[in-house]
């Protein structure tokens, strides 16, 4: 067939809307509950007749919406437009309506979850492309400049959802389109907010933030709001924080935007992967907007406005400035330069034993919640590095804590962790009932996922006020293997249980002595659940008469499911920290966490 001919008979399918339509079937029920979402009338009348090329992807079966969103989806769009006068609607798969002449028969372009390498066209695909080129390379450079080139010239895209990731080897369409996908943390209820509230595209909405069950995606570069006028974005405050895969740290995660590209108009939203999406009124009247703006008749804003971004609440790092503020407040001092030298000095040169491989240890904890955090931290680092035994990473980021990210490291080491609840934010009663049961989730999350990180195999050590924290955590209390019930602060000589265990080895057999603040242990502490490696020496020092049973331990260890357990109760004086007996058991102890050093 002549290129001429094929031309003439797909010029007959555009006018007639005869076009290829999504794989899977709109039900009868899905139909009537669309066409009464569906707005009566055009956000404003069109300034002349419109025309717009609803566009599936020819990668149908590859496609992970063909059967349950795509058909919905076009069959909205097919709706907005015959139901609104606003555009008539024509929908295709065929790559040959990129072809110039084809495209300037259009005025817009919806990508419905258009996703695949839908611009490069196969052998089928090679005739009806003639004169583009006689490979498919030279065909795929022509059509690629054939959309860019429509669209500078003042053409309008609206893409949703799984659109933006297609074409991903065209690094141009991700370009065009603002962003690069970045995956779908959320599968659930977010919230939403409205980043300008007045712009008229965004009039759908009412002015409110609101909520929406869906996936929601993630986006990386290109994406910036140096480029782009974001719309809407998470409402991190509201939204499950606590899942999985958050890759942004800048918590921008932007739902919906526009952005100018040459004379064209760009739209893009990330909704659209639900089937219920598209019998949602608010979500079709901002799409018709979007669609009446990519045609040229809604006149809305486009420029981006780097400097107006909402702040957003979200759990991360404490910034330092307010680290330092907090420390002033409760008067914890960072150790001087004299003090981290006299840790240099008594740490050893190097480890129990050779490490298996390269270690990292998460060193987590908030600095001003205790006197010893700070030293506690600065000591750490220094055992890791002069023993090489392991890197320590020092943080108080939660997010470090979600089972993707805390499978980095070899342990966990909960540095005096001393507040009931550190994974709330400290303003949790004073937050709306959305935000509190966002925190939650995000808490929950937290906690499951270090008892799963131990459980699976991984080591965890608790230092000192370890056990003060989270009395209403059981399942914390059970693995660590106790709770501070009260606490005797002066010399005390300790004796060694089990003077042949590795961790003790540092001790050369003998009892030692040290000032500090020894914690007393309520349950679940029982010596039938840990080893005990040490416990105070009360043939040289006085009862504390605290305990019928005369049970003073001070470390000890234990399995918990495949991972491994290592507390002490020492670590309260600054001075410990350069106690070269306390650094070696400690340096045990977390190399037992890591399972480079066994147990018998």
């Amino acid at each position: 067939m002549s290129v001429e001919c094929h031309t003439k008979i797909l010029c007959v399918a555009l006018l007639l809307g005869v076009c290829a339509t999504a794989v899977g079937q709109v039900t009868e029920q899905q139909a009537e509950r669309i066409k009464a979402a569906v707005p009566d009338q055009a956000a404003v009348k069109p300034k002349q007749p419109r025309r717009v090329l609803i566009w599936n992807t020819p990668f149908m079966d590859q496609s992970p919406h063909k059967g349950y969103t795509i058909p919905q989806a076009e069959y909205a769009m097919k709706q907005l437009g015959q139901k609104t006068g606003a555009f008539e609607p024509v929908v295709s798969d065929d790559v040959a309506m990129y072809l110039p002449e084809n495209l300037k028969k259009f005025d817009a372009i919806v990508m419905n979850n258009s996703n695949g390498p839908w611009i490069r066209p196969t052998e089928k695909d090679m005739p009806k492309l003639g004169k583009l080129g006689a490979d498919i390379d030279g065909a795929e450079r022509a059509l690629r400049e054939s959309l860019l080139s429509w669209v500078r010239n003042g053409g309008g895209i609206v893409a949703y959802h799984h659109a933006v990731g297609g074409n991903t080897h065209w690094p141009e369409f991700q370009e065009l389109l603002g962003a690069g996908y970045w995956g779908h943390p959320w599968n659930e209820e977010v919230g939403v907010e409205l980043d300008e509230p007045d712009h008229p595209l965004l009039a759908a909405f009412e002015g409110k933030n609101f909520r929406l069950a869906e996936e929601i995606f993630q986006f990386r570069e290109p994406y910036s709001r140096e480029r782009l006028r974001v719309l809407l974005s998470l409402d991190t405050g509201t939204t499950n924080m606590g899942v999985p895969w958050i890759h942004r740290n800048d918590n921008d995660f932007a739902l919906a935007w526009v952005r100018p590209y040459g004379k064209g108009r760009v739209f893009y939203c990330a909704f659209g992967h639900r089937t219920e999406i598209w019998w949602n009124a608010a979500i079709l009247k901002f799409y018709l907007a979007a669609i009446q703006f990519a045609t040229g008749d809604l006149e809305a804003p486009m420029s981006p406005r780097p400097d107006v971004r909402p702040v957003k609440r979200a759990p991360g790092p404490t910034p330092p400035e307010v680290r330092a503020t907090k420390m002033k407040a409760k008067e914890i001092p960072m150790p001087t330069g004299e003090q981290i030298q006299q840790m240099e000095a008594a740490a050893p040169g190097t480890a129990p034993v050779k490490p298996a491989k390269p270690r990292k240890v998460l060193v987590w904890g908030h600095a001003w919640a205790h006197l010893p955090n700070p030293y506690a931290e600065a000591a750490l680092e220094v055992l890791g590095r002069k023993s090489g035994a392991f890197q320590a990473v020092v943080s108080d980021d939660p997010r470090l804590l979600l089972s993707d990210r805390l499978a980095q490291f070899d342990a966990l080491v909960m540095n005096n962790i001393h507040e009931r609840d550190p994974f709330l934010p400290e303003d949790f009663a004073e937050l709306t009932e959305q935000q509190k049961a966002a925190a939650r989730k995000f808490d929950q999350a937290v906690k499951q996922s270090i008892l799963d990180y131990v459980r699976g195999g991984k080591g965890i050590v608790g230092i000192h006020a370890a056990t003060a924290a989270f009395q209403n955590w059981p399942e914390y209390g059970e693995m660590i293997g106790g709770y501070y019930s009260g606490h005797i602060y002066q010399e005390v000589a300790i004796k060694l249980d089990d003077p042949q265990h590795p961790l003790n080895a540092c001790f050369g057999g003998k009892s030692w002595r040290i000032n500090d603040e020894i914690y007393l242990f309520g349950e679940p502490y029982s010596r039938e659940k840990l080893h005990v490696l040490m416990s105070l020496d009360l043939s040289q020092v006085a009862d504390p008469g605290k305990r019928p049973d005369k049970d003073y331990a001070v470390s000890w260890v234990r399995t918990y499911g495949s991972g491994r357990v290592f507390y002490t109760t020492l670590g309260h004086d600054p001075q410990t920290y350069w106690n070269p007996l306390f650094l070696r058991h400690v340096l045990a102890g977390i190399q037992f966490a890591t399972g480079d050093l066994s147990q018998p």
